[in-house]
């Protein structure tokens, strides 16, 4: 790398850094704005006349945020969000109680390291497939969606195993569910898309200046063409 590439990505790094802290003090997801609208869009056009169900690989702000705004909306609704991460867990369970919202949002924990924590993983990403699931925690967390009762009118895919959780997705979810895929300009993540049969790409905004790739999200559905539609 030469040296206005490293000057260039340290700038990005500490753009990032800023705009996060920026958006922890505003109670904001690590979202573009335009992903954020995609989101709101996607959770206004479901259907209202029944309690919302959504499943969420990856708790976060985004769980308080979309939370408030579906209440702000006269919205019902039940959030189910699972992470593997324990310390980040009690986290967002202590913003949940803050919030006042435990009566519409269920945490759950499989508590397993994140890839860049185990023996092997370099500077350079080994070939996809090489830190796949293989703990019982791995499996259990990917698989939880299917032994809560009911399946779910959206489900969010936005952490560990994404591959994995997308083809559980596909069995959680209502005929006329929405799946969302964030971080979807990754070429690995986009194995099986294509077995929704309504399904397409955003472009959803830049994190930091002279990014050389547009941020996408990646929306899916078995029979629900209308909200695919209304996004384009």
């Amino acid at each position: 790398m030469d040296f206005p590439a490293i000057i260039t990505k340290k700038f990005q790094s500490l753009f990032f850094k800023g705009k996060m802290f920026i958006y922890n003090i505003l109670g904001l997801p690590a979202q573009t704005m335009k992903e954020i609208q995609i989101f709101k869009s996607v959770l206004h056009n479901v259907e209202r006349d029944k309690i919302i169900r959504i499943f969420e690989w990856g708790s976060g702000l985004s769980t308080i945020h979309y939370s408030n705004y579906l209440l702000k909306s006269n919205v019902p609704f039940e959030w189910h969000s699972i992470d593997n991460d324990r310390v980040w867990h009690q986290k967002v369970k202590t913003l949940v109680e803050k919030k006042n919202l435990e009566s519409c949002i269920w945490l759950y924990l499989k508590e397993f390291k994140p890839f860049w924590e185990k023996h092997g993983w370099g500077h350079i990403p080994p070939p996809c497939g090489i830190f796949g699931p293989k703990s019982e925690n791995e499996h259990a967390y990917i698989n939880f969606p299917k032994q809560l009762s009911n399946k779910f009118d959206i489900v969010i895919i936005d952490a560990r195993f994404r591959r994995h959780c997308i083809q559980t997705a596909k069995e959680v979810l209502l005929p006329e569910g929405v799946a969302i895929l964030h971080d979807a300009h990754k070429d690995h993540y986009h194995m099986d898309l294509e077995d929704f049969k309504y399904q397409d790409f955003y472009e959803s905004g830049s994190w930091y200046p002279f990014q050389k790739e547009k941020n996408k999200i990646w929306l899916g559905s078995m029979e629900n063409r209308t909200i695919i539609k209304k996004l384009k």
